[in-house]
């Protein structure tokens, strides 16, 4: 049953996802007692944060699962959705985007096409072929989009949307972004309507993107 695959992989990146975000917080203490205390989350809103990442990472896998009845492709995609939850976490708080998580999520990639080439082996070029599209087409735009609108898109959003496309393909790619940016544009406008936001202003962009990445997932795009 996907529940007993869904349930310790996302527990498992919960606790990488947590690891990471309090790494400051755990190597800043001295004990091991102190260090585990400190990995331990305490603030209200942090907890409704990961609680909320771990619904979001067990419903993504059951779509995925429901819709293609495929354990590594939902795996795959569950994990591409907690990655971006601490990318958008960060993003929101100082507008970054980390690279160390970009890497982290490049690495995590090799290790599904490792498990795509015994699984898939059949597919595994199409699969490729499909990622590489995906990942000139989501960088290519976004890249194009800082080019265009200088201090409106960040270098950090063309290589997310790099690694979007390793994971998602082409389709699912295109997808994400028309999703991302559709909601942005949503938020966009009711924070102008409600002036919490002038013309000038920017907005984080990675949690637009994990929303639309969410939304593509579950409707299984």
């Amino acid at each position: 049953m996907w529940i007993f695959i869904a349930l310790p992989l996302t527990l498992m990146l919960l606790v990488l996802v947590n690891c990471y975000l309090q790494k400051d917080l755990i190597f800043s203490k001295e004990l091991f007692k102190d260090r585990l205390t400190a990995f331990l989350p305490s603030q209200p809103l942090y907890i409704i944060f990961l609680l909320v990442v771990f619904i979001t990472g067990i419903v993504s896998f059951g779509a995925q699962y429901y819709y293609f009845s495929d354990y590594v492709k939902a795996a795959k995609l569950t994990t591409l959705v907690l990655l971006l939850a601490p990318v958008a976490y960060i993003d929101f708080k100082s507008k970054t985007i980390p690279n160390k998580l970009l890497l982290a999520g490049l690495f995590g990639r090799i290790i599904f096409y490792v498990i795509e080439m015994f699984t898939k082996n059949r597919e595994i070029l199409d699969i490729f072929v499909s990622d590489l599209k995906g990942v000139l087409f989501g960088g290519g735009v976004f890249l194009l989009g800082a080019i265009i609108a200088k201090n409106s898109i960040g270098m950090g959003d063309v290589k997310l949307y790099g690694v979007i496309g390793f994971y998602s393909g082409y389709m699912g790619t295109m997808a994400s972004m028309l999703f991302s940016l559709f909601i942005c544009f949503i938020a966009s406008v009711i924070l102008l309507i409600s002036r919490k936001k002038g013309r000038k202003d920017t907005l984080p962009l990675a949690p637009f993107v994990l929303a639309g990445t969410f939304l593509v997932v579950i409707l299984g795009s």
